[in-house]
């Protein structure tokens, strides 16, 4: 009776096992699929990504990755509580072990929804990554996002200290395109109390490179002394001819002249 015993626990051992290896694979194969998914979604959140499908595209993925990781938790949690009936001490690291049986073992009691929904979330991970290499291609271009005041001041010398949102609202304003035949100039007006710094913000919108890319001119202009513009910047681009005159006032302006400022 003990050998036919015996006999039976090592069938049964030999029998989950193989059952328990796809399994496996799959988990291994879920966490190599979530690390890329989450380098990805890392780096593209560090970008100022404009682009609406591209957003899409990364809340999808996002998504995704956290239902990935709630499956992978709550296999996690399988084992752990496996392990523990069984009077094994699991510590707070994963491991599914390939030598311990009471480990693995355990795992197959669990229901075929949870092997299911392991599955469906491998498959849509997989849908989600086809294309990874072209969206990671995609949002390099985009400027990164300075998340710390102190990386900014380190970092990006050519980045004001803590108006970056504000900076990229501007700068997305001065890209619009605009009708050459239309006389209705954009007028983008920095506006704010004396001495909080509107002047230093306009400046580092200004020494932006995109903006410099974009312009082919800048120029500067103070007060009501309109012919006294001072060129700040030249490209020396003749065929675009984009110009972007800043204005700084002091007060109100004479109509008259502003108004022969924007037909000139």
């Amino acid at each position: 009776m003990a050998e036919l015993a015996n006999r039976s626990i090592s069938f049964l051992i030999n029998k989950w096992s193989k059952q328990m290896k796809p399994t496996n694979e799959m988990l291994d194969s879920l966490q190599q699929l979530l690390q890329r998914a989450g380098a990805i979604v890392e780096e593209a959140e560090g970008r100022y990504i404009t682009n609406q499908a591209m957003l899409q595209q990364l809340s999808i993925l996002r998504k995704e990755l956290y239902k990935g990781y709630d499956t992978l938790d709550a296999f996690r949690c399988r084992v752990h509580e496996g392990s523990m009936a069984q009077g094994y001490d699991v510590g707070h690291s994963f491991a599914i072990s390939r030598f311990n049986p009471a480990k693995r073992l355990y795992i197959c009691s669990g229901s075929r929804e949870s092997v299911k929904d392991l599955t469906r979330i491998l498959k849509t991970l997989e849908s989600a990554l086809q294309y990874a290499a072209e969206f990671i291609m995609l949002s390099g271009r985009y400027p990164r996002l300075a998340r710390q005041p102190y990386s900014i001041y380190l970092l990006l010398d050519n980045c004001m200290f803590g108006r970056q949102m504000e900076m990229e609202l501007v700068i997305n304003f001065l890209f619009q395109a605009q009708d050459p035949d239309d006389k209705n100039h954009g007028i983008r007006p920095i506006l704010g109390p004396r001495k909080v710094g509107k002047s230093t913000f306009v400046e580092h919108v200004s020494i932006d490179e995109r903006v410099r890319s974009y312009f082919s001119q800048i120029m500067f202009l103070s007060g009501d002394d309109f012919k006294g513009e001072h060129i700040v910047y030249d490209n020396g681009d003749l065929i675009r001819r984009r110009v972007l005159a800043i204005v700084e006032l002091d007060g109100d302006i004479n109509e008259d002249l502003w108004k022969r400022f924007l037909s000139a």
